[in-house]
């Protein structure tokens, strides 16, 4: 039942997308919640070292519970991490489980260096569905360089005792993937093979690849997809189906626009359900449907629009959906 409802929703969404509906009869199905922005890497690819530094907070698990009650039973699935490391965070274990209770499938992802081992079972105790690995290189010179200071042996000794973990307790969650950005080309296939052999050894579900992004230009980057911009822009997705709740309670239409310069409304003062039909977000679903991008900032420089899409949706968002729901349907419907 739980699939025939997913496939259902999936529908909705693709079909209010297609038809460029500005008001939609239906609730976010996925929102990014950034429980903090405060991040402990420098890494070369990510713009979080030029926030400033009065700007960065974390969000207090008061807010927090407020916000999750606003989503129950309405949101498919919830990321506790946006522009910052949530591992930082003092409560994630416990902001994890508040979310779990309200029956929200919930995810992380995190660049692993924080992961003790007090940290890593509580996480396994706290009912979290997925948990991402950031980690951007097969070998310590790559390693090192994209993911300045951490260390590769360090890192990778903290996941392989977080899946040591998760094996020893019998614990069938969370899924565990690791991303890397834009390394599997450059390296050798035996490299890659035997990099992937040894975490499935110690219990990792699955390795993923993906291509870089600018962030909604925020960064500047040569790669093929920034240089098609004279291909026909696509029409964005990601304001037919989410939200992103910065830790001071500010929203956002997507989690490309890292420096928060589209502001949909603030949750200090509004609820989800007025903010995701507001005029304001209703507004920014014609432009974006217009492909008025030179108009809404950060999406004028984004090269989301100008990657390959099946009926408008950037495929590798549908590789990774069929991926992970593949992974749901098996878990949840047995």
């Amino acid at each position: 039942m739980k699939s025939i409802q997913d496939l259902r929703r999936l529908y909705q969404i693709w079909d209010s997308f297609r038809k460029g509906k500005n008001r939609l009869s239906y609730f976010p199905s996925r929102i990014w919640i950034e429980i903090t922005n405060h991040c402990n890497l420098k890494c070369p690819l990510c713009p979080n070292q030029t926030l400033p530094q009065e700007g960065k907070g974390f969000m207090s698990p008061e807010f927090f519970k407020k916000i999750i009650d606003q989503m129950f039973n309405r949101v498919h699935e919830l990321n506790l991490f946006h522009r910052g490391e949530p591992l930082l965070h003092p409560s994630v274990s416990e902001l994890v489980g508040y979310a779990q209770s309200r029956g929200i499938i919930c995810r992380i992802h995190t660049n692993a260096t924080l992961l003790s081992e007090s940290l890593s079972r509580r996480l396994l105790d706290s009912g979290l569905d997925v948990l991402s690995f950031s980690f951007d290189g097969y070998d310590a010179s790559t390693y090192e360089k994209n993911r300045y200071p951490a260390k590769f042996d360090q890192t990778l000794e903290k996941i392989e005792q977080f899946l040591t973990l998760k094996r020893k307790g019998r614990k069938t969650k969370p899924y565990t993937v690791l991303q890397v950005m834009g390394a599997e080309a450059a390296d050798p296939e035996s490299k890659l093979k035997n990099f992937v052999s040894h975490l499935e050894s110690k219990g990792l579900n699955r390795v993923v690849s993906r291509q870089p992004h600018n962030w909604g230009g925020a960064i500047p980057m040569t790669c093929e997809t920034s240089r098609s911009k004279g291909r026909g822009l696509s029409c964005c997705t990601f304001p037919w189906y989410a939200l992103v709740v910065y830790w001071d309670g500010r929203v956002g239409p997507c989690p490309q626009d890292f420096f928060g310069r589209i502001v949909l409304g603030d949750l200090m003062k509004s609820r989800l359900e007025e903010i995701w039909n507001g005029p304001v977000m209703q507004g920014f679903r014609d432009q974006v449907t217009a492909r008025g991008y030179k108009d809404l900032g950060p999406c004028a420089e984004c090269d989301r629009p100008r990657r390959k899409t099946f009926s408008g949706v950037p495929r590798e968002y549908l590789k990774s959906f069929v991926r992970e729901n593949l992974f749901r349907y098996h878990r949840f419907l047995g």
